[in-house]
């Protein structure tokens, strides 16, 4: 070793090259421990795998597969040695334990082999000696070396181990797989629509045919259209209808209703379309006195008190004479379930008198 002025120290020159690979292994070991260094240190210092220092000390690099990965830890651990690691590497390439390798490949690229006839310096040369031993040109650069997880360069190892990218292959079944049309769901949104619309029609053709037949005066007044008797009414204004109703009148019978004829202090009387029609006496805010006599009847219909807030109906035919002593009475005119007219006492006693035309 050489001092430089700053006081480190640098390899000599001269330094001997080992000349087999357990000289190799022993000069190794001994730097080491002149270094006061354990294993487990250097590989963490190194980074190089503790089984591969191990093997690197002991000679036994023939069981690792990966040449190029061993050549270059031994670089490593040669240069933080403080030795020649060009040298060394050089002697593990010439007396290499196993058979010579094949050119590997890298995800770098080919590593160039050549073929040289090495010999121990001073020995002479046979003509069937001569090592065919595979010595790489030029080693490939970190950075075109793919690294494994623990730092180590990846060498392909024969055709299980290659890195080359594996192609996808689609299996053919023979099937297109389906695609949904983008308008199936337009169309079905237009069924349920026009199917909500179908339906509201329905519903209301049908209210139209119920409210036609009991109460069709209702149509009228609303101007829709309606029949009376099987016969279509139109809706309109009263002058252009008035010949329609006319003919409608003239058709069918007329809607029943009250008209009062005469009335006076103590009486009043009415006349109504309907032969047959019900008076209906309420009790509003007190009890009264009511009496309801017919043209036929030689007794009353009803005679008595009705209590206040409730009823009583009376049948009339063609004829019908109520009394009241009280002026809380109240008149309702039916026909059928129809109310056609009320009609509120001036004063009691009171009495009124239907008559059907």
């Amino acid at each position: 070793m050489i001092l430089h002025r700053d006081g480190t120290t640098r390899r000599s020159a001269a330094a001997p090259r080992p000349a087999s690979v357990p000289e190799l292994a022993r000069v190794l070991r001994q730097a080491r421990a002149a270094r006061g260094l354990e294993l487990f240190a250097v590989s963490q210092q190194t980074s190089i795998p503790l089984d591969l220092l191990h093997d690197l000390e002991s000679g036994t690099v023939d069981r690792l597969p990966d040449r190029v990965a061993i050549l270059k830890a031994l670089s490593r651990y040669a240069n933080f040695l403080h030795l020649p690691a060009d040298q060394f590497v050089m002697t593990l390439v010439e007396h290499w334990p196993t058979a010579p390798a094949s050119v590997a490949a890298t995800n770098g690229g080919p590593v160039m082999t050549d073929t040289v006839a090495t010999t121990r310096p001073g020995s002479a040369v046979a003509p069937g000696d001569l090592s065919t031993r595979a010595v790489p040109v030029s080693m490939p650069t970190t950075a075109s070396i793919p690294t494994s997880a623990m730092g180590l360069p990846k060498v392909a190892e024969g055709r299980h181990a290659t890195t080359a990218p594996v192609p996808i292959v689609m299996a053919d079944t023979g099937r297109t797989p389906a695609v949904r049309r983008t308008n199936d769901g337009l169309l079905v949104s237009f069924i349920r629509a026009l199917a909500v619309v179908i339906s509201i029609l329905i519903a209301l053709g049908v209210a139209w045919l119920v409210i036609n037949r009991v109460r069709p005066h209702w149509l009228a007044d609303l101007h829709i259209p309606y029949s009376i008797g099987g016969v279509a009414t139109p809706t309109g204004n009263a002058s252009s209808t008035s010949t329609t109703h006319a003919t409608t009148r003239a058709t069918a019978p007329a809607r029943p209703a009250m008209t009062l004829v005469s009335a006076n202090a103590s009486q009043a009387t009415f006349s109504v379309t309907a032969p047959l029609f019900t008076v209906e006496v309420s009790a509003s805010g007190g009890d009264t006195w009511v009496k309801a006599t017919g043209p036929l009847s030689t007794k009353p219909e009803f005679e008595g008190i009705v209590q206040s807030g409730q009823s009583q109906s009376v049948q009339g035919n063609h004829q019908l004479i109520v009394e009241i002593g009280s002026t809380a009475a109240r008149m309702a005119i039916q026909v059928g379930h129809e109310v056609i007219g009320t009609y509120v006492p001036p004063g009691a006693p009171f009495t009124m008198t239907f008559t059907s035309k």
